[in-house]
């Protein structure tokens, strides 16, 4: 088909040329170097089509930072929450009593209740149970903080908290 289109401009040119010199007979210099010029622009056409073909066509770096990139794995919206409620906490007093700690109560108290103490009713043994560090977290009495701009808790803390939790969880 392109060979068709080819051959047709090249037709065209030629018979363009040839009406031109019938009309402009002492203008067939001009009319020579504008045929010229249409059958080198379809020769450069047939050229680069052909290299086109020949060569592979990579993605751009440009064009690759369009193309959406499909996750490998979607992370769970309730992972990404507690992240975040983690990260939050490390940073002001006012994150940690009113994001994490009843994230962490929520979980302890289930936690509980499965072995039969109600933290509420029976703190000795839920802190034994959880831990110090689980505990102070999730003790019924917490105040909530004076200053809710102070600093977060650090987070060696969470995480000894959190393998509190998991230890009564798993055991």
């Amino acid at each position: 088909m392109r060979s068709a289109w080819t051959l047709a401009a090249l037709i065209g040119a030629s018979v363009a040329a040839g009406v031109l010199l019938l009309v402009l007979p002492g203008r067939a210099a001009i009319v020579a170097h504008l045929w010229l010029v249409a059958v080198l622009a379809v020769g450069l056409g047939v050229a680069l089509d052909r290299l086109g073909r020949a060569v592979p066509r990579r993605q751009s770096a440009f064009d690759a930072a369009f193309v959406r990139q499909k996750p490998a794995r979607a992370r769970p919206a309730s992972l990404e929450r507690v992240e975040r409620e983690v990260t939050l906490s490390t940073g002001t007093a006012f994150d940690v009593h009113f994001r994490l700690r009843p994230l962490l109560r929520s979980i302890a108290s289930d936690a509980l209740l499965r072995r039969g103490v109600d933290p509420d009713r029976a703190p000795e043994r839920a802190e034994a149970l959880l831990g110090p560090d689980a505990w102070e977290l999730v003790r019924p009495d917490r105040p909530a903080p004076a200053d809710r701009a102070a600093g977060g808790i650090p987070l060696a803390s969470v995480e000894r908290a959190v393998d509190g939790l998991e230890r009564l969880s798993w055991s």
